[in-house]
């Protein structure tokens, strides 16, 4: 079949034959592409398959040079695309198995992140904002909330939480002891042990102090105005009386013997 390339069309489409076969300058049909305002062809913009990715991943969105999919379960994805594990708020269910994950409605990078609009099985609809500090990294001090990835993904990220009991909550005109700690009433990732006491009743002050945030670092606490447990009680000054034997030098009016 002899072919006519098409650079420039005039007619659109047109469906009639004319004598002589058809005109270079009208198009029969158009599959996968597009006229311009120029009246050129352009082929419509596309990706081609090169992955078959497992059952069970939903959506697809490109963000950081990856190719990002979404299931409810750690599954192994090709090399260039990244999984992310969404779990249903309240999975597993009463089987202890996860809530299948139904469809991805939106994917779309969000303030540096994706930003996922997901239905689960059962037709429950949750927003997910998939915050990441990075891939987790050795003899780093990770602070409450912070939030990383494994260095070999799995699908989840992985958010700082305490390990140990948290220590009583600063409060005014506590006795302190040396060894006593404390923690700020707005958590700050820092606790703080009383190394150093004055006086004989020491105590917490009237308003909570700024704690700072270096390590080793030091805070006192002013608390003036608090009295000791044993006050001393200071008496009135008295007016000095003269011995009984000193004589007045006047006798109010009486003459000398």
């Amino acid at each position: 079949m002899r072919s006519i390339p098409l650079t420039v069309v005039q007619g659109g489409i047109q469906r009639l034959r004319t004598k002589g076969g058809a005109s270079p300058e009208s198009l029969y049909d158009l599959v996968n592409g597009y006229i311009t305002a120029a009246r050129t062809i352009r082929v419509r913009p596309g990706t081609i398959r090169h992955a078959t990715l497992p059952a069970g991943t939903k959506g697809l969105c490109a963000h950081h040079g990856m190719l990002h999919v979404f299931s409810h379960e750690s599954v192994e994805v090709p090399e260039g695309f990244v999984l992310h594990v969404l779990a249903h708020p309240e999975s597993p269910d009463e089987n202890g198995d996860p809530i299948p994950l139904s469809a991805v409605h939106f994917a779309a990078p969000f303030m540096g992140f994706l930003y996922v609009v997901a239905e689960f099985q059962g037709g429950d609809v949750y927003h997910y904002w998939l915050q990441s500090g990075g891939p987790w990294q050795p003899n780093r001090v990770y602070r409450h909330g912070e939030i990383v990835e494994p260095t070999t993904p799995n699908g989840l990220a992985y958010q700082a939480t305490r390990l140990g009991a948290a220590n009583p909550s600063w409060a005014p005109n506590v006795p302190r002891q040396v060894g006593d700690r404390v923690e700020p009433t707005t958590y700050n990732d820092f606790f703080y042990e009383v190394v150093e006491t004055f006086g004989s009743a020491p105590r917490s002050g009237t308003t909570e102090p700024d704690w700072p945030t270096q390590e080793g670092a030091r805070v006192f606490e002013d608390v003036d105005g608090i009295q000791d447990a044993t006050p001393t009680v200071t008496q009135p000054p008295t007016t000095p009386q003269p011995d009984p034997t000193v004589r007045d030098r006047y006798r109010r009016g009486q003459e000398e013997p």
